[in-house]
């Protein structure tokens, strides 16, 4: 099962190691999931991080240069598609078009603008939600 990881899973699970976003994104890292995620987000996750946390940079690399080892990491597409204009924040938009264009089953998010949208595919999972999945 292809899960797309957000871009606030990330920033949780580095800031947090011993949290939800962290214990979340270790499971994606394990079979049956493959866990992916897009340049865009990839993108979002430095400039957001080293906006706030720049004191945290090296975290960061840490991180990515594990991370990266082990995640998918595919194009964010150009082409809007039509379920994209359920997601509130245009600016989350290119996120789920690069979550349906890899395929992606779940899409594992903290993010309101997802959560509370009437997105069907990929199905839009919390922390919670996919801690609780078996």
């Amino acid at each position: 099962m292809r899960i797309m990881i957000d871009t606030n899973i990330f920033i949780s699970a580095i800031l947090f190691p011993k949290g939800q976003a962290s214990a979340a994104l270790n499971k994606a890292l394990v079979p049956p999931y493959e866990p992916v995620t897009c340049d865009y987000v990839i993108d979002e996750l430095r400039r957001k991080f080293i906006e706030k946390f720049a004191h945290r940079r090296n975290e960061l690399d840490a991180f990515l240069s594990v991370s990266l080892s082990v995640i998918q990491v595919v194009k964010t597409p150009e082409i809007p598609v039509d379920d994209e204009e359920l997601i509130r924040d245009k600016k989350d938009r290119p996120i789920l078009r690069a979550a349906l264009d890899a395929g992606a089953d779940y899409f594992l998010t903290g993010d309101k603008d997802f959560l509370e949208s009437d997105v069907l595919d990929p199905r839009i999972i919390s922390v919670a939600e996919f801690l609780d999945m078996d």
